[in-house]
């Protein structure tokens, strides 16, 4: 009896439910996509803080300001401003301090985002500081201040407002709500599929070694995903539609891909360790 004991303690343990327990790591799979993918987004696009900071960068403020006051100057010049007249409408402080209002609007969900109350007085008070080089151009400029104001305020309503940041800030509440929900209901049933796969297994290690793979290969398809999104020119082509401004979004797309490689990265690393301790702790085991 002896012999038969030591062989049957030799004999390597089979793992329980074995096409069960791969589909339910299968499932923890999908949970940790989703859920990996959902908290990026959260951290990045629809996060409020995360946008101001991109739209805060030196770079591309100075470059937003130059395209703003560039339009501005031509739809003024066009409704009475005296071409000779050459000011910037709009300093980098008016833009940050517009953007920073623009931003917060859209991500509470306003209906009219863009502050162009704000913004006329603000390009009101540069056109009255320039000093003009004869009692004509005084005039013409006392005239234009309160004459191009009306159509600079439809320009940015009818041309930006309505057009790219009002559908922006209606679609941005539902979609943060969807998000935040989705990630939940990730996080939620994953936490459940790795109680049952303990359950069915009745062994930790089988479990470490679900989640850690479940990790790892999420890691490994969002940052295939996001590194095919980077350099595959998408987010150029996507940006061209936004006009004078596609630099921006340009440099704005790019800094959430960053991100996102960085963080499936990080999340493909930490799931292959996961999987290689339990991996070893199988092999110690039999």
């Amino acid at each position: 009896m002896e012999p038969i004991s030591r062989l049957n303690q030799n004999q390597p343990s089979v793992r329980p439910h074995r096409g069960l327990s791969r589909f339910l790591t299968f499932l923890i799979f999908l949970c940790v996509f989703l859920g990996v993918g959902g908290m990026i987004l959260s951290r990045t696009v629809l996060r409020e803080s995360f946008t101001q900071e991109q739209l805060s960068e030196p770079k591309t403020l100075a470059a937003m300001t130059d395209k703003i006051n560039v339009v501005l100057l031509d739809a003024a010049q066009k409704n009475g401003l005296p071409t000779e007249v050459q000011v910037k409408l709009l300093t980098q402080s008016d833009v940050r301090a517009d953007l920073k209002k623009t931003v917060h609007n859209i991500y509470i969900g306003q209906e009219k985002p863009l502050p162009t109350a704000q913004m006329m007085g603000q390009l009101a008070a540069h056109l009255e500081a320039v000093v003009p080089e004869n009692a004509l151009t005084e005039s013409l400029i006392k005239t234009a201040v309160v004459a191009v104001q009306p159509p600079l305020q439809e320009y940015l309503t009818n041309q930006i407002e309505a057009p790219y940041l009002a559908p922006l800030a209606t679609e941005m509440l539902f979609v943060r709500n969807v998000i935040n929900i989705l990630t939940w209901v990730a996080i939620i049933m994953g936490i459940v599929l790795v109680l049952v796969q303990w359950g069915l297994s009745g062994q930790f290690r089988y479990v470490l070694g679900s989640v850690g793979a479940s990790f790892a290969w999420s890691g490994l398809f969002l940052a295939l995903g996001a590194a095919a999104f980077k350099y595959s020119g998408i987010v150029e082509q996507i940006a061209q539609k936004a006009g004078d401004f596609n630099q921006t979004i340009t440099d704005y797309g790019l800094a959430v891909l960053d991100y996102g490689l960085k963080t499936s990265t990080i999340v493909l690393i930490g799931g292959a360790i996961v999987w290689l301790v339990a991996t070893l702790l199988q092999r110690v085991r039999h």
